[in-house]
């Protein structure tokens, strides 16, 4: 049987505030369409090339980021929010982190590949992220459990809060994302463990429950997986944050995570590749 293989893409968003007070996307007409706005013109959006290898996916938005600011350098004014959910004076925005996948169904149903990106993915996601913000996302609508949506070039995946808080995340997500679809298509054979639960768990979420009892064996499948290895470096982060009961948000704002900053004035960057700052596994 031939391998199935598939290009994996993005849309996460983020904000922009200027202290409490959001800068709303819709403001400005010329955003191009790597860096755009949410539909509601609240958030910005990063439309990153999709690739086989979701590390190429990872440049591509810091390529996004270090253009977009060289042009617009007012943007490095202010504060950059990702994460599930951000309250400004006037109101609250829900954040996403919508994965693409360019592939077909090839016959599967629909309703199956869901149930394991959701066990696999989203259920692990919910435990790095803000509980209370996680919380607040899912109460607006946004986030709840098999939430997709079919496009031309396959489908996306739209449990997941936006995970653009650092290139750690970023790398670490969508490499667990790739890996996981990749063994649904290709290994009949893999023993999933499929533990039964109620999909209202993504508005309720028990997070001690679900880390001591269903994680481990979650995170047994995913290190049997065959792509774990190639991205294991990567990866591996969500344990650590798991098992250290830590979230995805570092303690500064995602331009300075990602290296984009001004000094004096004048727009810097810092050479920033995926393979200077973490060392893959090769």
């Amino acid at each position: 049987m031939p391998v199935l293989d598939f290009t994996i893409g993005a849309d996460p968003e983020f904000v922009m505030k200027d202290g409490e007070n959001l800068i709303y996307s819709g403001d400005y007409a010329d955003l191009n369409d790597d860096f755009g706005m949410d539909g509601s013109g609240v958030a910005f959006e990063v439309r990153p090339k999709p690739s086989k290898d979701p590390i190429k996916v990872i440049n591509n938005i810091y390529n996004i980021f270090k253009k977009e600011v060289f042009y617009k350098d007012n943007f490095l004014k202010y504060k950059w929010i990702a994460g599930s959910y951000t309250q400004s004076s006037e109101e609250g925005c829900p954040l996403g982190g919508h994965i693409h996948f360019g592939f077909k169904y090839h016959g599967v149903s629909s309703n199956i590949i869901m149930d394991y990106l959701d066990r696999y993915l989203g259920l692990v996601s919910l435990l790095i992220e803000n509980r209370l913000d996680g919380k607040e996302r899912r109460e607006c609508g946004y986030g709840k459990a098999s939430d997709y949506r079919v496009n031309d070039h396959g489908f996306e995946y739209r449990v997941v809060s936006s995970w653009l808080t650092t290139p750690y995340i970023s790398a670490a997500i969508l490499c667990l994302a790739k890996t996981i679809v990749y063994e649904f298509l290709n290994n009949s054979k893999f023993e999933w463990h499929l533990f039964t639960y109620n999909k209202s768990i993504f508005s309720s979420f028990d997070v001690k429950v679900f880390r001591n009892k269903y994680f481990p064996v979650v995170w047994k499948d995913i290190t049997k997986m065959e792509l774990y290895q190639n991205y294991k470096p990567y990866i591996d982060l969500i344990y650590f944050l798991v098992k250290n009961e830590l979230t995805w948000l570092p303690k500064y704002d995602v331009k300075e995570a990602w290296g984009i900053y001004d000094t004096k004035k004048r727009v810097i960057f810092d050479s920033i590749d995926m393979d200077t700052i973490w060392i893959r596994n090769v």
